[in-house]
């Protein structure tokens, strides 16, 4: 297996990781976002607020470009060394298997905290208050965001071999020389 390979399979896990980073992050300050814009812009609080929505749309914007550009960048990464590795038996599909699953028991149990602690704070704090107080919904969206992760992750876990099949087929469909004429 070409070193290339396994570099491709790294940077397509970061991009996986940035946009499910960044989709929470967004689900997370999406409805301040809008809160503020529904009272008009007001200077600094806009500012920073903007601040606060570009950083998660930047990394999903560099997420969507890492993934296009994965294959590119590792033939620039091994450019002169691309030395092939032997694995008795590993393939490039058990390669993003595990890959699938690592990640996807990353954000499974990285997020595990998040959710007692905001789920802890909106059953508590949110959840009672009525419907016209300004602060409901307060907890929801961060608690919102922690379980997208965690559901991310499952989905890792549970589709890495759908997922998998999906990718080898792309993979080797752009591989493919074009039909001779």
């Amino acid at each position: 297996m070409p070193l290339k390979t396994l570099v491709v399979i790294a940077l397509r896990l970061y991009a996986i990781y940035w946009l499910v980073d960044a989709l929470s992050a967004i689900l997370i300050y999406f409805p301040t976002f809008l809160a503020f814009m529904s009272q008009g812009p007001s200077g600094t609080g806009m500012q920073t607020l903007y601040s606060f929505i570009l950083i998660p749309l930047g990394m999903l914007a560099f997420a969507v470009i890492l993934w296009l550009l994965a294959s590119r960048l590792s033939s620039a990464v091994t450019k002169g060394h691309d030395t092939q590795l032997t694995f008795t038996s590993l393939t490039r599909e058990d390669l993003y298997r595990v890959a699938f699953v690592f990640l996807g028991l990353f954000f499974a149990l990285s997020s595990i905290y998040s959710i007692v602690q905001t789920g802890y704070q909106f059953f508590a704090f949110d959840f009672p208050l009525p419907d016209s107080n300004p602060d409901k919904g307060r907890y929801l969206w961060p608690f919102l965001g922690h379980v997208l992760t965690m559901i991310a992750g499952f989905a890792c876990v549970f589709g890495a071999r759908k997922w998998t099949s999906k990718l080898i087929r792309l993979e080797n469909k752009d591989e493919a020389p074009p039909p001779a004429v």
